[in-house]
């Protein structure tokens, strides 16, 4: 992961000198990805480093833990490789492109297809409002023969108070070659800053299953879609 981190700075001409390093960490009282818990609606713990050029450049690294129940085999870690261009091409107006990583040590999957997953995404932002769209160039997060798997989002950041700031969120998962596996997912709430520290809470809800399967929590694998009031706290530094 390093000689992978340190390859990419090279190429995108990023030296120390001139990059910015920042890192952030945080907890959370349930790891939601896309709507869907990754850690069977328990607690995780994250954090991640970045380096941003001065042209634009950005790579970094970000790992949470998730379940070894949701990713067979795992040592219930997941590590996040990321590197981009981020400019503001006209006043007010921000596009983001790049390519995001996904990697689960050791992990094997119920789909018996390798879990990690590899995308590229465009972002646009103006104001409080965001838009993205990812495509994958692997399999996704492990279903068989489902490269070309899309997501799009639409994101609003709205600072209503001193300090206090409305987050909402629309997304929409497809699945290449498995219709079945397609979803939408909410979510709604604000982030207060304390001293520095970013305190979140947040609804989250989806239509990957029925509202009767949501509700069944003796199931673990329907655990993952069951809409849930998430707390988190992070900091950046």
């Amino acid at each position: 992961m390093k000689k992978l981190l340190l390859a990419v700075l090279l190429v995108a001409g990023v030296t120390t000198a001139q990059a910015q390093v920042s890192g952030n960490l945080g907890a959370t009282s349930d790891y939601r990805f896309r709507g869907i818990s990754q850690t069977q609606n328990s607690v995780a713990l994250q954090g991640g480093v970045d380096y941003t050029d001065k042209r634009g450049f950005y790579v970094g690294n970000w790992n949470s833990n998730v379940s070894s129940n949701m990713y067979t085999d795992s040592t219930g870690l997941e590590s996040d490789l990321y590197a981009g261009y981020k400019k503001e091409v006209i006043k007010g107006v921000t596009v983001d492109v790049g390519t995001y990583n996904y990697f689960y040590s050791q992990a094997g999957n119920k789909f018996s297809s390798n879990a990690n997953t590899h995308e590229v995404f465009v972002g646009v932002a103006t104001g409080p409002v965001s838009v993205k769209y990812s495509r994958s160039l692997s399999d996704y997060f492990g279903a068989v023969n489902s490269k070309g798997s899309q997501y799009l989002q639409a994101d609003l950041a709205y600072p209503i108070a001193k300090n206090l700031t409305a987050n909402a969120h629309y997304g929409r998962t497809i699945v290449e070659n498995h219709s079945a596996l397609g979803y939408d997912d909410i979510k709604v709430g604000a982030t207060y800053n304390l001293a520095s520290y970013n305190i979140g809470a947040h609804y989250y809800t989806n239509n990957g299953l029925s509202a009767s399967a949501k509700t069944a929590n003796t199931i673990a694998g329907q655990k993952l879609y069951k809409d849930a009031v998430v707390i988190s706290v992070s900091k950046a530094f």
